[in-house]
């Protein structure tokens, strides 16, 4: 019997995948009916002369409930301290910095001074992160950073945590750290990947879908943030450059053959570029998805929603050379456009959407 997608309003459905959007007909009705929401009404035919909307993108599946992994979890935590850095900058700038340039520092600074300036930071800074964390997991048993990645905590029975519990499990951060970081770990070594502060505070982390945002284009912030996830990750490249270059750049120096340490610098300098554009254009053709986008539920596809390919992924990264060059007015055009295309999805004829 014909029937309507319940996703996308697509109709008629003959079977229970819908063509359009791919969903399981009746496995999402039932994820409805489980959240009080009503099924999407039948999509009316596009007004002539009006463009209709882009189809959604297969591929976002995202098993509610399921536990969430180390890495979804490590990419929430660099939201949030993306989210924290946001919240502290005016402090530094308008009492920090003030504060030490007054007397704090200088040629002659004051021990005294300096310890109760840097003392009454990391105590405001401490207040400030413990409250974030254990007010916002209490209250929506997650952070921004958790909300971003689609990802909520919980007691082991699905029940809310509260804020006892909540606190309990900020305490826990502490023994996860001071285990050289083995109690974060355990979230990728375990079956149901709890860490060590879940144990101690009976909570685990499990993902959650967000059918509000799926098939919506992505917008400035959002794609900021993902491009700060993929800076933190390839920042371990950074590691194995800066080893080569403490031990290639002395030498060559003090064999007295400074070309040799330059063609080092350029060698390694040209491997980092090359590196960079070696992930993104691969990740964007294989997956659609640099591991920023990966977590926040991100997908570069064409516009007709079909998979960008190699060939646009090198399009598009050329196309965000000129979003840079032009004083980043291209990567601005992603907040200004109701499609939240930049200038370098213009150029290679793709758009970022929401997949979960």
């Amino acid at each position: 019997m014909a029937e309507t997608c319940p996703k996308c309003g697509y109709s008629p459905v003959e079977a229970d995948e819908c063509p359009r959007c791919r969903v399981a007909v009746s496995r999402y009705r039932a994820y409805l009916d489980t959240l009080g929401q009503k099924p999407a009404p039948p999509a009316p035919p596009p007004s002539p002369g009006v463009v209709a909307p882009p189809p959604p993108v297969a591929g976002g599946i995202w098993p509610e409930g399921s536990p969430a992994g180390f890495w979804v979890r490590g990419a929430a935590l660099v939201v949030d301290s993306l989210v924290l850095q946001a919240v502290f900058l005016p402090f530094q700038l308008l009492i920090y910095y003030p504060t030490l340039l007054a007397g704090g520092i200088g040629r002659q600074p004051d021990p005294a001074r300096l310890f109760a300036v840097n003392a009454g930071y990391f105590l405001v800074a401490f207040v400030v992160s413990a409250g974030y964390i254990v007010w916002m997991h209490g209250t929506y048993g997650q952070t921004l950073g958790k909300v971003a990645t689609g990802v909520k905590v919980v007691k082991v029975d699905g029940e809310p945590i509260g804020y006892g519990r909540a606190g309990g499990r900020w305490l826990g951060l502490f023994l996860s750290t001071v285990t050289l970081g083995v109690g974060y770990l355990m979230a990728g070594l375990r079956s149901d990947k709890r860490a060590l502060h879940d144990l101690v505070a009976g909570t685990r982390v499990m993902k959650v879908r967000r059918p509000w945002l799926e098939g919506k284009p992505a917008g400035f912030w959002m794609r900021f943030v993902a491009l700060g996830i993929d800076g933190q990750a390839l920042s371990l490249l950074l590691v194995p450059i800066g080893i080569i270059s403490a031990i290639a750049i002395p030498l060559t120096m003090a064999a007295g053959n400074r070309v040799a340490a330059m063609a080092v610098v350029i060698t390694l300098g040209l491997f980092l570029a090359a590196a960079l554009v070696v992930y993104s254009v691969w990740m964007h053709g294989r997956w659609g998805q640099t591991l920023g986008k990966m977590a926040l539920g991100m997908k570069v596809v064409r516009v007709d929603g079909s998979p960008l390919g190699y060939g646009g992924a090198f399009l598009r990264w050329f196309g965000s050379l000129l979003s840079g060059l032009i004083l980043m007015i291209g990567y601005i055009m992603a907040g200004l456009r109701s499609d939240k295309r930049a200038l370098h999805d213009l150029i290679a004829g793709s758009r970022v959407t929401y997949i979960r």
